[in-house]
């Protein structure tokens, strides 16, 4: 299998704010690589009660956007903080993306996503 990755940008308002976010896929061996259109995202909803002590790092943010555009699957990476993680959760929950389209079908997509924790 080949994996490709690419990067897309997006922006964040309030809370949270993001340079870019990578997407992976995996190409199915003997056949052309597809075009991938990547997901946008469309709706974002602020975490709530995030801890002070937080304000100013990055967390990295794994999930799937599925082919309806909503994520599922949402994982707060290298981060043990059960109150941060619950509030990120939550809030990603909520967010809303135009699907990924392979060869014009909207498709689940798996997405890694830098985010800024930032006082409003």
């Amino acid at each position: 299998m080949k994996i490709k990755s690419l990067i897309a940008t997006a922006a964040l308002l309030g809370v949270m704010s993001t340079s870019a976010f990578a997407l992976t896929t995996v190409a199915t061996p003997g056949k052309a690589a597809a075009s991938l259109e990547k997901p946008a995202l469309t709706k974002v909803v602020n975490p709530t009660k995030l801890p002070r002590s937080f304000m100013g790092e990055t967390v990295m943010l794994n999930f799937t956007v599925d082919a309806q555009g909503r994520a599922h699957d949402i994982n707060v990476m290298w981060q043990s903080d059960s109150a941060l993680r619950r509030s990120l959760i939550e809030a990603v929950s909520q967010w809303e993306f135009t699907p990924a389209r392979k060869d014009g079908l909207a498709v689940p997509t798996r997405v890694s996503l830098p985010v800024e924790l930032k006082s409003a």
